[in-house]
């Protein structure tokens, strides 16, 4: 991220939340996340990518958000398609999203992604939280 001039940004997780999943394959849905924002923040010169994380239900939904140009339409069409890519020949196969959306749905989640009004992309991983999040019932 810094040889591309990007700043990565990540407020603490909420106390105590803890998701349901393999650690290795939600790592590798992050790594894949957060390289794409990356990519995406350094072509206008260098720029932020951002993750969130907060609780919804009883789901932990963990956002990365860049501040590259946003995805087209055509290129929202067919995000998690797999062997879809907009890099450069050679620079990827486009397996990574389609990879990571089957991931967080083998978890018993999701991966979404879009735009942000105010521009870049946002991406959502969703994974259900422990019982030992919620407390005692």
């Amino acid at each position: 991220a810094r040889r591309q001039r990007v700043t990565l940004t990540c407020p603490p997780v909420p106390d105590g939340l803890t998701v349901l999943g393999q650690q290795v394959r939600i790592e590798q849905v992050l790594v894949n996340l957060l390289r794409n924002g990356i990519d995406a923040s350094a072509e206008k010169g260098g720029g932020t990518v951002s993750l969130q994380t907060e609780v919804e239900g009883d789901q932990a939904l963990l956002r990365v958000t860049d501040d590259g140009p946003g995805l087209a339409d055509e290129v929202l069409a067919r995000l998690f398609e797999p062997f879809f890519t907009t890099k450069r020949r050679g620079d990827g196969l486009g397996l990574g999203l389609s990879i990571s959306a089957s991931i967080a749905n083998a978890l018993g989640g999701s991966l979404q992604g879009g735009n942000r009004p105010e521009g870049g992309a946002q991406f959502t991983l969703k994974l259900p939280i422990t019982q030992s999040t919620h407390g005692p019932d």
